[in-house]
């Protein structure tokens, strides 16, 4: 398998007002493969936002090595490190975050009025096939305010996977969920990221959630390790 991230004594401090300096992950060491499901367990506070954040090419490492497709991103500007996490990194969020006022098929197109060339032009026809892939074609015209939270949730995961990413981060997918419609998300999600051997990571502290996953971690501390099993 092709490796898409691979990260290497990854730190990540930050200075408080008084001038300590808080460490939040040490150490990290992980590879995320493409078409693997890697999940990251832990509680609150350990460091897993912070990861995600470093994984989705939001922010850069304070010591260590962190590629993304064999290119360190510390070598990468701010902006081009935007437009290489427009065009290959999908988000998927615990409260969905989906613009309120408009339609199911407003927001799947959302990200395509940043794509270029055919995409662009096709943006419709692209949203509608994804909306037709989480099977919610007939709600496209409906306001996430007329939907339950598992299709706004399939509606969310239909906009983070509508420009075809290489990477899938999923933060917390299924909180918002009762525990049947957070399984059958969950399914739809590792289904289609298998299909479009796009590398999907977990971030949760569900461990039903992240036993579905093929490749497991735990963050404790700031600290990762793998583990065989994710412990109850």
């Amino acid at each position: 398998m092709e490796t898409l991230l691979s990260l290497r004594g990854v730190t990540r401090s930050v200075v408080l007002p008084d001038d300590q300096e808080l460490h939040i992950l040490r150490g990290i060491d992980l590879e995320v493969f493409s078409g693997d499901h890697t999940a990251i367990v832990g509680r609150s506070g350990c460091g897993k936002s912070t990861l995600l954040n470093l994984l989705g090419l939001l922010d850069v490492p304070s010591s260590g090595e962190l590629e993304f497709l064999g290119t360190p991103v510390q070598h990468i500007g701010g902006n081009a490190r935007a437009r290489l996490r427009g065009s290959t990194v999908g988000f998927v969020f615990q409260q969905f975050n989906l613009l309120q006022g408009r339609s199911a098929l407003d927001n799947v197109m959302t990200p395509l009025y940043y794509a270029k060339g055919r995409d662009f032009w096709r943006r419709r026809e692209l949203a509608m096939e994804m909306l037709d892939r989480v099977g919610l074609a007939a709600r496209a015209g409906a306001k996430p305010n007329m939907m339950s939270g598992g299709e706004q949730q399939r509606i969310a995961i239909a906009r983070a996977l509508v420009r075809r990413p290489r990477l899938i981060l999923a933060d917390e997918p299924t909180g918002a969920l009762d525990v049947e419609t957070g399984q059958t998300v969950m399914a739809l999600l590792d289904s289609i990221a298998t299909e479009s051997a796009a590398a999907l990571v977990t971030i949760t502290h569900d461990h039903n959630v992240a036993a579905l996953a093929r490749s497991r971690y735990r963050l404790d501390a700031g600290v990762l390790q793998a583990v065989a099993e994710v412990p109850a």
